[in-house]
Formats: C-alpha cells, structure tokens, sequence
C-alpha cells in the first residue's frame, strides 16, 4: 500500500560537446483489494531538451523489455527501415496496470501471481527521412507473470503478448529478469 513520486534530470553540456536536458517523471500507487491481492498504476513520462545539436542516439530513451512487456528491448518506438535498428526518441510516455495476488503454491515459497496490461509510446528521433519509420500510436500488452522472492532477490517470468503494435516493432512474448538486493 502507498505511493511514490519520482522526477529526475539528467544534464549533458559541462565541459563537453553534448548538450542537453533529459527530464523524467514518474508517479505511482499500490492499492491492497483485500487479503494479499494488490492492484496498481504506474507511469511515466520523459523528454529530452537540446539545446543545439541533434541529440546523439546513445543519449536518446529506448522502450520495450521490462518497461513495456510484450516488446523486445528498444523494441518500439522509432526505426530505421533498412537497417532495422532502433533509433530511440525524445519522448515517450508509459504505464502498467497490475493485479498480483496469491499464486496458489505455499506462501512460505514467496511465489506470487499477476495479470497486467502495459502501453506506451516513443517518439521523435530528432533525425528524419524516408528510411525513418515513426509513430505516434500507442503500443498496449496484456499478460501474465509470477514474482519469487527468492533469497538472491526477487526473480520475475512474464509472458506477454502485444494487443496493439505497429509493423515494425520487435515483439518478445516471454521474459526472465532479477534483480538483487542491496
């Protein structure tokens, strides 16, 4: 139960040759629904300001894997059509919907159970032409996952499957992430 608030900047252009501002906002709550089951929405929102020059790719944001599940990593947004590769952008917007609740299995094993929807948009690379395919449609997935707080941290599977997309996204219907506890 609670929430959280986050807004971070990032400022490149002291005593180098990048310059820019990139700003994210993040906000979220968790609800409990009644005995172990809690439903929350989380967001996001991220733009990056130049100030002169085009922003470099590896500065741009990059969506899909854990921040839009059902997409491969920089698997939405922007793309060059001929080379495939992903071009990232300058803004973008993302949300999750989720319902985790008991898993059925012993709750001495720490294995919880979800359903959820996240969807999302990314958008101008800051560079064009007829090889540059770009969006503004937002992507939704549906899925369902299982969250084991194991003793190394916890370890999350999801299996998502992409409800709204654009041709030229990378999909990715299962995903295995972990993390560790500092």
């Amino acid at each position: 139960e609670g929430y959280y608030i986050r807004l971070t900047n990032d400022f490149g252009g002291i005593g180098g040759d990048v310059t820019y501002l990139r700003n994210r906002f993040g906000a979220g709550g968790y609800y409990p629904l009644g005995n172990e089951w809690v439903a929350s929405l989380t967001g996001e929102l991220g733009y990056i300001m130049k100030f002169d020059e085009q922003i470099r790719i590896q500065n741009r944001f990059f969506i899909g894997g854990e921040t839009l599940r059902g997409f491969a990593s920089a698997g939405i947004g922007p793309r060059d059509i001929t080379t495939d590769d992903a071009l990232g952008g300058r803004e973008y917007a993302i949300g999750s919907a989720e319902l985790t609740f008991p898993s059925g299995l012993p709750k001495e094993l720490g294995i919880r159970a979800k359903v959820f929807s996240d969807f999302g948009v990314l958008r101008d690379p800051d560079t064009s032409g007829p090889e540059v395919a770009d969006s503004d449609s937002i992507r939704v997935s549906l899925g369902v996952g299982a969250v084991w707080r194991s003793p190394f941290g916890p370890i999350r599977i999801s299996f998502a499957a992409p409800v709204s997309k654009e041709d030229f996204d990378e999909t990715e219907l299962f995903r295995f992430s972990f993390a560790s506890r500092f």
